[in-house]
């Protein structure tokens, strides 16, 4: 399966806010980023690449799937709206 083109960017600041939030929904949540990565078919080395810096954005249909899975918008994900 091809990946798509379209990347979703979060707005820019020191540090990585799109990591930030999934890390902050997954404590809220009760789980890890291993579960939310197993639950969603998605590799784990997506939240390790957003967290070490290597990533500052995703695929919109990894973010889709993450703000779906959180119940909040792709906007909140990326720090361009509140919940």
């Amino acid at each position: 399966m091809s990946k798509p083109s379209t990347v979703l960017k979060p707005m820019a600041t020191d540090m990585n806010p799109l990591y930030t939030t999934i890390s902050t929904l997954c404590t809220q949540r009760g789980i890890t980023g291993n579960k939310l990565c197993s639950d969603l078919g998605i590799s784990r080395s997506i939240l390790t690449d957003l967290k070490m810096g290597r990533k500052k954005d995703l695929y919109a249909t990894t973010a889709y799937k993450i703000a779906k899975y959180f119940d909040v918008s792709v906007g909140y994900l990326l720090g361009l709206e509140e919940k």
